[in-house]
């Protein structure tokens, strides 16, 4: 019985090989995240009175 085992999975091994070598990348699993770029602030004249 455990050759029979033994012999089952180094047979189910080798099959699943070139199934496993045309699998999904990780690249396809993760996709990329980009964040826009943050626009500038407005500055004015108003915003910030330093002698008050």
């Amino acid at each position: 019985m455990k050759t029979f085992i033994t012999t089952a999975l180094l047979t189910a091994t080798i099959l699943s090989t070139p199934a496993m070598a045309f699998g999904p990348t990780t690249q396809t699993l993760i996709p990329d995240v980009s964040f826009p770029t943050p626009s500038p602030e407005t500055v004015t004249q108003d915003s910030a009175k330093v002698g008050k």
